[in-house]
């Protein structure tokens, strides 16, 4: 799992990066948000919420992603039984290559225990679905 390209990030590291994205994020003047499922299958299936600056970004998951019905909606509710899995999207901007664990400008950091993804530094749609 972890080698040259997928390397282990700190969770402090991993919150500079969330905290970078949400700053930047919410410089913004339009936001477009998109809820949706991971899977058909009813038992299996994880809401996901994406959070992005790029219209194209929304529209690409919206694509990759089954939409809610409207009843469904409540599950991306705060207090809902499950929490989504929030992509913030904040790949126009890079991350700071002075955090710890950055090579570069662009990151992509998954942290399962708060069920986030965040993304800098790179504008190719196809990470989110990663």
């Amino acid at each position: 799992w972890w080698g040259k390209i997928n390397m282990k990030l700190e969770m402090n590291s991993f919150l500079t990066n969330r905290e970078r994205a949400v700053d930047y994020l919410n410089t913004r003047e339009r936001l477009y948000v998109v809820d949706g499922f991971g899977g058909w299958e009813k038992e299996y299936r994880e809401p996901v919420r994406v959070i992005t600056s790029r219209a194209y970004h929304a529209l690409f998951m919206q694509n990759m992603l089954v939409p809610p019905t409207q009843e469904e909606l409540k599950e991306f509710e705060a207090g809902a039984a499950k929490k989504p899995f929030v992509i913030l999207n904040a790949g126009v901007f890079p991350c700071n290559r002075q955090t710890a664990g950055m090579t570069s400008s662009t990151s992509v950091s998954v942290s399962f225990s708060r069920r986030e993804m965040v993304i800098l530094g790179t504008q190719y749609a196809g990470e989110m679905k990663k």
